[in-house]
């Protein structure tokens, strides 16, 4: 029954991914960086996880469940890459993004990028006002 679960999880996962858009390994991800200037990182987790788990630098965060609520701050004239911890959510955004005409690169998740030693950064919480 376990192993029946742990296929279906892996099912789900790849059809969240399979919308047209890319999982990006931690190398291609890494690539595709080089070339940040030409690239908007979009972080969709919640705040919160982010200070946690960390991120990249450069990186915008928009929570998936406000995406298309903030789809303006999106730049439409850029390729964008998707990111949460596993992955799961990126996928997702990087489906609503591809819908609402937006050129979307890939979608990773983070926790490969730091098991393979890549950086990250761990922001500060925002100071409230």
């Amino acid at each position: 029954m376990h192993r029946l679960i742990a296929i279906l999880g892996l099912l789900v996962f790849s059809v969240t991914l399979s919308f047209g858009q890319k999982k990006l390994s931690p190398d291609e991800l890494e690539k595709a960086l080089e070339k940040r200037e030409g690239i908007f990182f979009l972080d969709v987790r919640e705040p919160g996880e982010i200070q946690k788990l960390g991120t990249i630098p450069g990186y915008v965060n928009i929570p998936l469940a406000q995406l298309e609520a903030r789809l303006k701050e999106v730049p439409k004239n850029k390729p964008i890459i998707t990111a949460c911890n596993h992955g799961v959510r990126a996928g997702r955004a990087a489906a609503i993004l591809e819908k609402n005409g937006f050129q979307v690169l890939g979608a990773c998740g983070l926790e490969e990028w730091k098991e393979k030693g890549k950086k990250v950064i761990y922001p500060e919480p925002a100071k409230k006002r």
